[in-house]
């Protein structure tokens, strides 16, 4: 699969993967014999990974020490502890947010029911 048809399927820019590769957070593919960068499953496979890290607010620091640590060949119990510490990160977050968004609920309610007053 071609950069593009990687980046379409993944939703996201043929830019964002090369950075990523830049940055040593996803390996850089195969290419095929005109020089192009060939995905297979295996890569579109982390390029998802990597995608999902992101979504959940994992800095690309530590998406790079998360590819340096599988790379240099940690175990499963070094990569699974790094998860876990991102996992405690998301948590504390949407717990954050959730209590802003309990205050624009009320915050909103109130409006309403001062509109409705009227």
């Amino acid at each position: 699969m071609t950069i593009s048809a990687a980046a379409e399927l993944l939703g996201i820019t043929v830019d964002t993967i090369r950075y990523y590769e830049k940055e040593g957070i996803a390996p850089a593919p195969d290419r095929g014999p005109d020089g192009w960068r060939r995905y297979d499953e295996r890569d579109l496979a982390w390029l998802a990974g990597v995608v999902m890290l992101r979504g959940t607010g994992m800095s690309v620091a530590e998406m790079r020490e998360y590819a340096a640590a599988y790379r240099a060949g940690a175990d499963d119990e070094q990569r699974l502890a790094l998860l876990r510490s991102h996992h405690e990160t998301v948590l504390a977050r949407q717990a954050e947010v959730r209590r802003h968004l309990d205050a624009l609920e009320r915050k909103i309610a109130a409006y309403e029911q001062q509109l409705d007053g009227r």
